[in-house]
């Protein structure tokens, strides 16, 4: 029993340390760090084995792991939510999900891994179809992906609204922003006239600046 208190105290210090820094998901990696640690002491007790090398190995597996998991999760969240929004109104479309490779390192063993990050995604919405019931709650589900996105990461997340511009303009131009507050994040909205952007839809682009590498 005191063997296994002090795993789950010494689980609970390594997810404590050095949070303040990182975001939510950083945060759920270190935990599972952390919970790797305790386990593999409990087991060293069970088996009779160095219980130090025991939670060493054990965190290296649960931190790397978590953090794993918590990036394929945020690329299939935006994978879901663009496959509602196109399911949800006739003849929209959607980019595949583009992801960034992020050089991982894990400070205990300076192992330095390559995982793939959420980057942006976008949902072209026909004109026609923007301010009905259906064109709505499409876009309900891409604020609301991007709403936590940003209170995740506590960062910014840029949400391009782009429409064709009129005859004679070349170059996009941006029309307005507004932000909007998402726990320690924030929604940047930018409204913007797009040649690229043809001209019987509206374009949502959801994108999140990564680091090339980072520490957990």
């Amino acid at each position: 029993m005191k063997i296994r208190l002090f795993a789950l105290g010494l689980a609970c210090t390594m997810t404590v340390t050095g949070c303040e820094t990182m975001d939510a998901k950083t945060q759920g990696a270190v935990f599972g760090g952390a919970i790797g640690c305790a386990g593999g002491a409990v087991l060293a007790k069970l088996t009779k084995n160095d219980m130090a090398t025991a939670c060493a190995a054990g965190a290296v597996v649960g931190g790397a792991i978590g953090y794993l998991r918590a990036r394929n999760a945020e690329v299939q969240e935006a994978q879901q939510a663009s496959n509602e929004a196109v399911s949800q109104v006739p003849g929209a479309r959607a980019t595949p999900v583009e992801t960034q490779t992020v050089h991982v390192t894990d400070r205990e063993t300076r192992k330095t891994d390559q995982v793939q990050a959420f980057k942006s995604v976008s949902v072209d919405i026909p004109l026609n179809q923007v301010d009905t019931p259906d064109g709505r709650a499409a876009v309900a589900k891409l604020d609301a992906y991007a709403r936590k996105v940003a209170a995740e990461r506590g960062e910014t997340v840029d949400m391009t609204v782009a429409s064709a511009p009129g005859r004679g303009s070349a170059s996009q131009v941006a029309q307005r922003q507004t932000s909007e507050v998402s726990g320690k994040g924030q929604v940047k909205r930018t409204y913007t006239a797009d040649p690229r952007v043809p001209a019987t839809v509206q374009r949502y682009t959801i994108e999140v600046k990564n680091r090339d590498r980072v520490e957990v």
